[in-house]
């Protein structure tokens, strides 16, 4: 079945508050044994559809909908919340019908009421019988604090706002910490605070106390919630990517998916800990089984085409991505990646046709930003590109100067001008340092360290980081990096000697 995004008719700054009832209703369902729900990346791109739902249901293969209409009113000192949801039924063989509809009109307060009370209510609608253990997690409330869930929603919809390929994950992470702060008790939202911490951790600049955050908020919401995935999830998140142990994080997305063997996202978070252990071929099988329950999601097609590309399958990639293209024109991972698949093949004229053809409603600052910080591919834009890379500044790279800075060395070589070159390989080289004396196990910085160095021309010094980046990630230990640190390791030593 689909949980369609629930059509928000108060103001347009409330859509966060119908998404999250949405999100939450779908996630309630998506426990229930014997009811398969399609994941929320494919359900929210039919928000503000016109299609019918026949169109919806044959697109996603489904026989049943939920969708629901919602209005928050605000007045006084009094808020309510009615919900009108509608369970509808699609046969191949006659017009839509109704299997289940009931509105509900709630004081805010009794918010988590209603939702549980849709859930079961769909359940019910569905033929699922449900056993105690079924009614007790349907009914159970992720927090008393309103101002807590509140803050909550707002970092939910900064999180998925990802996908248009402009995250703001300082943004998503200070609502967690709010969400957490109003109530300490709050196991999703401590989990999910630990999520966007590690992620940041490993985007943006390494700090002690992201690192410190991400592991509380893990340990807080499995202490919590035990007997929920969301704990597991996180902490293999920060397993991964603050302390960079792929064995220990594909543990806990294993125990998480047990709680929750039909969470897509679990799914493909376990895949890339297996493509890290070099098990190429099972991470794609969990790629597949992902984007099957989840098949409208952009992500999920990013993630298969990726892999198949690693196995230089690139005519197979691209199927994929094209079918992403289809359902996001404009997204940057999928634009850059099938340019990749080219390049894999040694086509640069066709990766640069893929590049051109991107759609006049792609942001072309984000794009040469998203094209230069991704796989080194500076090389690849063309010289109007390449001009307005050099014009960047460090916000087009959320602020990491480190990341910004190195890929304006990589320009700057390209054009020749040894002057900029050494100004912006100098900054590269201590906003690395810097970074390293808080995450100094990291071997991606230690590689972009070396490569700076490079530049300028510090030979030894840049082959030892790129031999400790080889260390820190060895092939037997991390099948993904691992491989590309190898030859990353000698370019460095090519890149200093050509600079000598």
């Amino acid at each position: 079945m689909v949980v369609l995004p629930f059509e928000n008719l108060g103001s347009a700054e409330d859509d966060y508050f119908a998404d999250g009832i949405a999100d939450a209703v779908r996630g309630k369902l998506t426990s229930v044994p014997g009811i398969e729900v399609i994941a929320r990346g494919s359900s929210i791109s039919y928000k503000k559809t016109t299609k019918t739902p026949k169109q919806i249901a044959d697109e996603l293969d489904a026989r049943y909908l939920l969708t629901a209409t919602v209005r928050w009113q605000k007045s006084g000192g009094s808020s309510r919340v009615q919900v009108s949801p509608e369970l509808v039924e699609v046969r191949e063989s006659s017009a839509p019908s109704s299997k289940w509809q009931q509105p509900f009109d709630a004081s805010l307060t009794d918010v988590f009421q209603v939702q549980s009370e849709i859930a079961t209510r769909v359940a019910q609608a569905l033929g699922v019988a449900l056993g105690a253990g079924e009614e007790k997690r349907l009914a159970e409330k992720p927090t008393q604090n309103l101002a807590a869930y509140d803050a909550f929603l707002r970092g939910e919809d900064a999180w998925n706002g990802w996908a248009s390929g402009v995250p703001n994950w300082r943004k998503t992470v200070d609502f967690y910490e709010q969400a957490v702060a109003l109530d300490p008790g709050f196991a999703e939202a401590w989990s999910r605070l630990s999520r966007a911490s590690s992620v940041l951790y490993n985007q943006g600049a390494p700090t002690p106390e992201l690192a410190e955050r991400a592991r509380l908020g893990a340990e807080m919401a499995i202490s919590l919630a035990p007997d929920r995935p969301e704990g597991y999830y996180a902490l293999g998140r920060y397993q991964e990517t603050v302390l960079n142990d792929a064995t220990r994080a594909e543990e806990r997305y294993a125990r998480a998916i047990r709680l929750s063997p039909n969470n897509a996202d679990l799914l493909e978070l376990k895949a890339g800990s297996e493509e890290r252990l070099g098990h190429w071929e099972a991470a794609l099988n969990l790629l597949k089984q992902a984007e099957q329950l989840d098949p409208r999601s952009v992500t999920k097609k990013v993630k298969v085409g990726l892999s198949l590309a690693t196995l230089r399958r690139y005519r197979e990639a691209r199927e994929v991505l094209d079918r992403g293209l289809v359902l996001a024109p404009s997204s940057l991972a999928i634009i850059a990646t099938k340019a990749a698949t080219f390049l894999g093949e040694g086509d640069l004229a066709r990766a640069r046709g893929v590049i051109a053809a991107a759609p006049r409603e792609v942001e072309r600052t984000a794009l040469v930003a998203y094209l230069a910080d991704s796989d080194d591919l500076v090389w690849v834009l063309d010289e109007q590109q390449m001009d307005l890379l050099l014009r960047l500044t460090p916000s087009a790279f959320d602020d990491n100067r480190g990341t910004w800075s190195l890929c304006l060395v990589q320009g700057y070589a390209l054009r020749g001008d040894r002057a900029n070159l050494r100004v912006h390989a100098e900054h590269a080289k201590r906003m690395w340092e810097e970074q390293l004396r808080v995450a100094p196990r990291d071997a991606l910085r230690h590689a972009d360290l070396g490569l700076a160095l490079a530049y300028l021309g510090q030979k030894e010094e840049a082959t030892r980081e790129g031999e400790r980046a080889v260390a820190l990630a060895p092939i037997e230990k991390d099948g993904y990096l691992g491989p590309y640190f190898q030859p990353a390791s000698r370019r460095r030593r090519s890149t200093s000697s050509s600079r000598s």
